[in-house]
């Protein structure tokens, strides 16, 4: 990041002074706000062109048992990344489930904000985003342990299982998206002030 941060102030060509480092940290911290949605966007796409081939290969309703049922485990990831965002944010989940029978989604929590409206912001926008962050964690550790870890060939297949898994469930909803701009005004500060103070230190 500090090379990116270093790049982008070279080119943007205002010094490496306060005025630099904050023009510099404004458009890293978009960049960072719009990656998420564009990762979070990837994976959907991802999940939907499976989900087509899968179809063309058996049935829709083949292809969506094994989209949701059979990964089952990415969709528990999903909805409890939701869930971990929102209650370290302050929200109060008042749903979970994993196993939802009805439509084209198994899963999905319900939360209500608490506090200001500007924690309520960084409540909604911090649990819309959660599955991508938890779901990149998760698939580090887990490619990591493929390819680095010592396991026997049943434990290379739960490996692989739970990296299709996660892939599969890391995605955005537009549902997710909406609720991400909804309460994207509170995070922005943040992100700004502390890619400002990063910045600045690296430079100085």
């Amino acid at each position: 990041m500090a090379h990116l941060f270093r790049q982008i102030l070279d080119f943007l060509a205002l010094g490496y002074g306060a005025q630099g480092v904050a023009a510099a940290s404004g458009v890293l911290t978009v960049i960072l706000i719009f990656s998420v949605i564009i990762v979070g966007t990837i994976m959907s796409g991802i999940e939907k062109i499976q989900i087509v081939i899968l179809s063309k290969l058996f049935s829709e309703r083949t292809a969506l048992f094994i989209c949701n049922y059979i990964t089952i485990a990415g969709t528990i990831i999903h909805e409890c990344a939701h869930a971990l965002f929102a209650t370290l944010s302050g929200a109060k989940v008042t749903e979970i489930s994993f196993l939802d029978t009805k439509g084209n989604s198994l899963g999905h929590i319900s939360y209500v904000g608490r506090g200001p409206i500007f924690m309520r912001g960084i409540q909604d926008s911090l649990c819309a985003c959660a599955p991508v962050f938890v779901g990149l964690i998760c698939e580090f550790i887990i490619i990591n342990q493929i390819f680095h870890g010592t396991y026997p060939i049943w434990g290379q297949i739960i490996l692989w299982y739970l990296a299709i898994s996660v892939i599969d469930h890391m995605s955005m909803s537009p549902i997710d998206i909406k609720h991400y701009f909804q309460g994207i005004w509170a995070v922005v500060p943040i992100v700004f002030a502390a890619v400002f103070c990063y910045g600045y230190f690296i430079v100085t």
